[in-house]
């Protein structure tokens, strides 16, 4: 029986596959349905970056000694000194996903080209049965814990989503961005071609931002009508001082789980730019293109509005698949139309557990909100409580437990202090210092 079976090969349990080379006792295999890989294929633009320092790499943080952090993977690369050169903490988006590629490519752990299909407790309740297609093979394997790590999924409103269904070259999410857009499938030859961003965060803006760059060819004549819209307030930028990044540790972490859920979800609900805002670089990038383009009153074939909600979008296929919107100025409290040729939309990601655990889902608990329980120390907390003091039949999670540890879940810097608690908790020991990741705050009275 294998000690741990991990369902995704993101980051997250990347990184933990990463910390568990170094405990040859447990048993360990990490099932990814892609055939590599590649985190954020659809959003890996040029000059695009993390938000995070390279210190938010998969195990620097719990593991500075590890011979998988990011810098021994420059000195791999024979660029350690050209990046001491560039004096820049924050790296390119195309470089981590190389880099965690270089780290997968090392872990005998890590299998690619397989599906979960199917995960079901054992009948004496002492670990699970896994049900996998591997390479077109289905197989099952017996294991005593899992951990979840398949990410969030990005999510479309219901009307945008049934359009992008039938035209998905026309209307997307900004997560599949470079692999649906196309110009020439959009182009309109009897009037001017419209596209519309739609969203406030980071991913929207870069996706503005290429567009922005794409607008006018060769001959500099437009190409296209480029408008940003978002519900939100106003474009705003990310919270990004030290003290606000405090509440991305440990210790906010310790806090926040104590908290009521209800008392949860209010302050998870006002903390949006913490995690959901644009970078100051990024926004500051755009207006230099906005004011450079209009030297000498140039036209700039593009808009930016905020306070518009989109309350409905019709496809109109006796009209070149025209998508008609119906939105709404929070603060005017008017509804207006706008017709689009294509729609991107940045309208976020949603957590959920992955459909192979449906077998599983009545046994866990739930709060008032119906989200899972997660304990404190990553697992699910099941309906039967003799099951979660257990060494065997756990289920971690990684990136799934917004709603119960706070907005860090899925923060690149604090994966690796995730994956650390997980493995003291597999080991049933201390392996990793967790409590050494310090931060000046106290965010309670009694913590």
């Amino acid at each position: 029986m294998i000690d741990l079976i991990g369902i995704g090969l993101g980051p997250f349990n990347l990184s933990l596959a990463a910390l568990l080379e170094n405990q040859p006792t447990v048993t360990s295999k990490f099932f990814e349905q892609k055939k590599e890989f590649n985190w954020h294929k659809g959003m890996i633009f040029p000059h695009t970056t993390l938000q995070v320092p390279f210190m938010a790499d998969l195990v620097t943080l719990i593991d500075p000694t590890s011979r998988y952090t990011f810098l021994n993977y420059l000195h791999a690369q024979h660029r350690l000194l050209k990046f001491y050169i560039l004096e820049d903490f924050e790296i390119y988006r195309k470089e981590y996903n190389h880099y965690c590629q270089w780290v997968a490519g090392q872990l005998n752990s890590a299998v690619f080209e397989t599906t979960v299909i199917d995960v079901a407790l054992k009948e004496d309740g002492n670990g699970f049965n896994i049900t996998v297609c591997e390479h077109g093979e289905n197989k099952t394997y017996m294991a005593k814990n899992i951990v979840i790590g398949t990410g969030s999924q990005p999510i479309l409103p219901p009307f945008l989503q049934q359009i992008s269904e039938r035209v998905p070259y026309q209307c997307m999410h900004t997560a599949n961005f470079s692999e649906n857009f196309n110009f020439t499938n959009i182009r309109r030859t009897d009037k001017l071609t419209k596209v519309l961003v739609l969203g406030s965060g980071q991913s929207a803006a870069e996706v503005y931002q290429v567009l922005f760059d794409q607008q006018f060819d060769e001959n500099n004549a437009v190409k296209f009508q480029l408008d940003w819209m978002t519900r939100s307030a106003g474009f705003f930028p990310m919270e990004y001082t030290p003290l606000g990044l405090e509440h991305f540790s440990p210790a906010y972490i310790n806090y926040f789980h104590h908290l009521k859920p209800i008392t949860k979800a209010n302050v998870v609900s006002k903390q949006d730019l913490l995690h959901k805002g644009i970078s100051a670089h990024t926004i500051k990038a755009i207006y230099h293109k906005l004011y450079e383009r209009s030297i000498a009153n140039q036209e700039i074939c593009s808009t930016i509005t905020s306070n518009c909600e989109l309350l409905d979008a019709t496809l109109d296929s006796t009209r070149n698949n025209m998508i008609s919107l119906t939105l709404r100025q929070h603060e005017q409290d008017s509804v207006f139309s706008a017709e689009y040729d294509c729609v991107i939309t940045g309208t976020g990601y949603k957590d959920t557990l992955p459909e192979c655990m449906s077998s599983l889902l009545s046994a866990i608990k739930y709060d008032e909100f119906e989200q899972p329980k997660i304990n404190r120390n990553y697992t699910l907390a099941y309906k039967n409580h003799s099951k979660d003091t257990k060494d065997s039949g756990r289920i971690f999670v990684q990136n799934k437990e917004t709603h119960s540890h706070g907005i860090g879940a899925g923060d690149l810097g604090l994966g690796a202090y995730r994956s650390g608690c997980i493995v003291n908790e597999l080991m049933g020991k201390q392996v990793y210092d967790t409590e050494a990741l310090q931060v000046f705050q106290n965010f309670g009275k009694f913590v």
